[in-house]
């Protein structure tokens, strides 16, 4: 299946969102969007030729992060969409210089273990029992990099992606990394 990832200038609640998000059991989304209704954050679909077999959501949020959602056609499950999908979420949140993406996994899915095991599978972690599994973006755009390393091409002494990425502490306004803590 070759893929191509679109991103959506206007997100409206349309037609194919309400068959590849709409078609996902009852309890994995709260979906109260008429047809038409203007949708927040940004949206992107993954379009296999024949109209989008999936979806990504990516919402910026404070601090650095941004939660992502993806959706699968569910005729179209276990053929790679979803992996395509949250790839590409992760890629776009990388080139905004974004520290993490986490996706809540509802209790009330009803396959919550197998997606939240497919979500640590692919690098998602999170506290015992909690829904929310977060992921440090870390790739460095080659536009990043030009930016960093300015006109003459060597990379500015005083910083590092990694320095820019790394977990903070709470007395610096920095972000904190849910895993320094135990609950």
């Amino acid at each position: 299946m070759t893929l191509t990832w679109k991103r959506e200038a206007r997100p409206v609640w349309d037609a194919d969102k309400q068959r590849v998000i709409g078609g996902a059991p009852p309890g994995v989304f709260d979906l109260p969007y008429a047809p038409g209704t203007e949708l927040p954050g940004d949206w992107w679909s993954a379009d296999d030729g024949t109209g989008p077999v999936g979806y990504g959501w990516l919402d910026a949020t404070w601090g650095g992060d941004a939660e992502i959602l993806l959706a699968v056609d569910p005729q179209c499950q276990g053929k790679g969409v979803g992996g395509f999908v949250l790839q590409h979420l992760e890629q776009e949140a990388a080139h905004r210089g974004l520290n993490y993406v986490y996706n809540t996994v509802r209790p009330s899915h009803p396959q919550r273990e197998l997606v939240y095991d497919w979500l640590t599978s692919r690098g998602y972690r999170g506290s015992e029992g909690d829904s929310t599994l977060r992921k440090r973006t870390s790739e460095e755009t080659t536009a990043q990099r030009q930016h960093h390393r300015g006109r003459s091409g060597a990379p500015p002494a005083a910083f590092a992606l990694q320095d820019a990425l790394a977990p903070g502490h709470e007395e610096s306004g920095a972000y904190v990394n849910p895993e320094d803590h135990h609950y």
